[in-house]
């Protein structure tokens, strides 16, 4: 594979960490050093700083000397997550709320309601509906709640993305039904409804999650029995 020898960490990183987000890589395996070195025709340099960014994005669990390992995968890892993300996002609501110009936070919150608008059933979906919990985030003008949020999210969007396959339009519709919701509480002055919203939203995703789920161990389950 060719990379641009200027930032070989960095491209190396981002590959491995779409592969991972995309299930290329799977839950739990395990990265080789000698083996990444190979494929990338580089040094054990740059592999092991693109790990060690994969490990404090929470992608990986573990690190030893010949390389590391995948997070493994169940419903309260998800739950985790879910739970931490939403604590997260109200406080980036309350704290904009409390610092930042309103209107200026909602025209940015339209902004990315109508690119999810236009990228509906697409990857880019859900980079918009990041940037739009983001934009809350952004303006609390709080570097570790920023901090937080980036290592929490990329765990949720690697779930997302494993689970919910860009075809799922109903939940995507739904989702931008709910974020219009916020976006209007918001620019009402009531950020209490907009964090109620939120706390909704994220509740409504993991009972979904949890139904997607369940229902890929019955079609397992009924794999095996024929």
């Amino acid at each position: 594979m060719q990379l641009n020898r200027k930032s070989l960490s960095d491209q190396i990183y981002g590959i491995l960490k779409m592969e991972i987000l995309k299930n290329e890589i799977p839950f739990g395996s395990k990265l080789v050093n000698r083996q990444l070195q190979e494929r990338f025709g580089v040094s054990s340099s740059p592999i092991r700083d693109a790990i060690n960014r994969l490990y404090n994005d929470g992608l990986i669990s573990s690190i030893d000397k010949t390389g590391a390992t995948v997070v493994e995968f169940d419903y309260d890892f998800f739950l985790e997550v879910n739970e931490i993300l939403l604590y997260v996002i109200n406080t980036g609501i309350k704290l904009s709320y409390e610092k930042s110009d309103i209107m200026e936070i909602g025209k940015h919150l339209e902004n990315y309601i109508d690119l999810q608008e236009k990228h509906i059933g697409t990857d880019e979906f859900y980079d918009y509906d990041y940037r739009f919990h983001k934009t809350f985030i952004d303006y609390s003008y709080n570097s570790r709640l920023e901090k937080i949020f980036k290592e929490y999210n990329v765990l949720h969007e690697m779930l997302v993305r494993n689970f919910y396959s860009p075809e799922t339009l109903q939940i995507q519709e739904d989702s931008i039904k709910i974020h219009k919701r916020i976006k209007d509480a918001f620019l009402n002055r009531d950020d209490v409804l907009a964090r109620k919203l939120t706390e909704e939203h994220y509740k409504t995703a993991e009972k979904t999650f949890k139904g997607i789920l369940k229902q890929r161990e019955d079609e397992n389950s009924n794999t095996k029995a024929n």
